[in-house]
Order: C-alpha cells, then structure tokens, then sequence
C-alpha cells in the first residue's frame, strides 16, 4: 500500500525510549476488565463517582491529569470523559451505548466518524480492545490515533514514523524484539505497541498524562531538558490529543 506522508513532530523518544516497567496495576487487569467491562458500563452515579474516587474530576489542582484516576477508571470499566469535570451517569451511560449495537468502542467511532474521519467498525474494536489490555482509557487511546494518523493504518512520515501510532522503529524494537517496519503497518502490532509505549511514559512522569503526551511527540529528552530549566515543556499536542477530535 503505498504511504502518504503525515505530518509529526521530531520525536526524540521514539529513538531514545523509556524502558519498560509494568505496575503491579498492569499484572491483574487483564482478567479483571475482560469479565467487568460491560457491567460496570451500566452502573449509576454511585459506581462513576467510585471509579475516579471523587466527585472533582479527573484533574488535580493544576490542572493535571493523572494516572491513577485513568486507571481506575478503566478498571471499573467506565468510559470517563478527558474533560475538567465527571459528567452525569446518564450522559455517560447515553455516550457509552450509543452505537446501534450497544458498543462502547462504536460509540467512540461514531463521534469521530460525525466529524468527517472514516473509521472502520473493526478498527474501532481494535484501538477499543489494545487501549484496555494497557490500562490506557480508550477515549485517550481514540484521541492519540487520531492525532497521530488520522485512523489511517498505513500513515508514513517524512522522518519514518509508521502507522496508526507513528511508531519510530527502534523505539517498537524496544518493545518487541525483532520487529520489522512491516509489523509495524499491521494495526494490532502497531497499537499495542504505542499504547503500551504511552503507558509507560505516563508512568514515567508520575501519572501526569499530559506531560507524557507532551514526551510522547517532543521526545523525552527534550521535555526533560525544559523541566530541568524550570519551564513548561507543552507544546499544544496534549491539548489535541485531549481534544477528542478538535483543533
């Protein structure tokens, strides 16, 4: 298939990648979201509040978000929206099944396909599906995708990031001995890697989210060398990608 360039920051961490740690976290949830997933989608306002662990929001006072809470969240199985505030059980419940067949991950699609991406039933299932086997909320998951590739699984840029996550290939290496850029074009491949890629700059900034999208796209090394300085590494990228769509 033949590659379109996409446009991408330079991405220093892609070749300088962060060495995989997993969390105790990441040891039970597999099994744990695979069997409560659905149920928990239908709890009231009772299980969302319980799910981030306060009724404020998935923000700390500056602003932030943080690990932690994503991660409850997605282990209660709750779609939680990346905005300053927890909405409504019955918004979030309305958003959760309002695809024609009462899927989450549809029901995510939709709302990208309403302005303008085209993303097919099964991709969705996927990004769906690998955004939960790393602890990553699939709206956050959604959001990178879209920010990187546009939901286009063959997506090349002009420095050789490929695919639906814009991986460099020293940095999928890091996470999967011997794969080749052809892996690469291969959605799964390409999803689990980014994502658990993300995860582990989340967990490498302390459960800051934004800042570990700001790596994501600056490099590591760069949003290091701001934070040393005592400056504000951002760069707009988080905000896009948090954006759910928007610019």
């Amino acid at each position: 298939m033949t590659s379109r360039p996409v446009s991408v920051s330079n991405n220093e961490s892609r070749n300088k990648p962060v060495k995989p740690g997993a969390t105790e976290l990441r040891n039970d949830f597999r099994s744990l979201i695979r069997s409560r997933a659905v149920q928990a989608l239908l709890l009231g306002t009772a299980a969302v509040q319980a799910a981030v662990g306060f009724t404020g929001g998935a923000h700390d006072n500056d602003g932030k978000l943080h690990r932690g809470v994503l991660q409850n969240a997605v282990r209660e199985g709750v779609a939680l929206r990346l905005a300053p505030n927890v909405v409504s059980a019955p918004a979030r419940l309305a958003a959760a099944t309002g695809a024609a067949d009462g899927s989450p991950a549809l029901a995510l699609a939709d709302e990208y396909r309403a302005q303008g991406y085209q993303i097919p039933d099964e991709l969705a299932s996927k990004i769906y599906t690998a955004a939960v086997e790393n602890e990553l909320p699939p709206e956050l998951a959604f959001g990178l995708v879209r920010t990187e590739s546009e939901f286009k699984d063959y997506a090349t840029s002009h420095v050789g990031a490929i695919g639906l996550t814009q991986l460099m290939l020293p940095t999928a290496k890091w996470f999967k001995k011997g794969v080749t850029e052809d892996d690469l074009r291969d959605s799964d491949t390409n999803l689990r890697i980014g994502f658990r890629y993300l995860g582990e700059l989340i967990d490498r900034y302390h459960g800051d989210v934004e800042l570990a999208l700001t790596a994501y796209n600056r490099g590591t090394g760069t949003v290091d060398r701001v934070l040393a300085k005592g400056g504000d590494p951002d760069n707009g990228y988080a905000g896009k990608v948090l954006g759910r769509g928007t610019e």
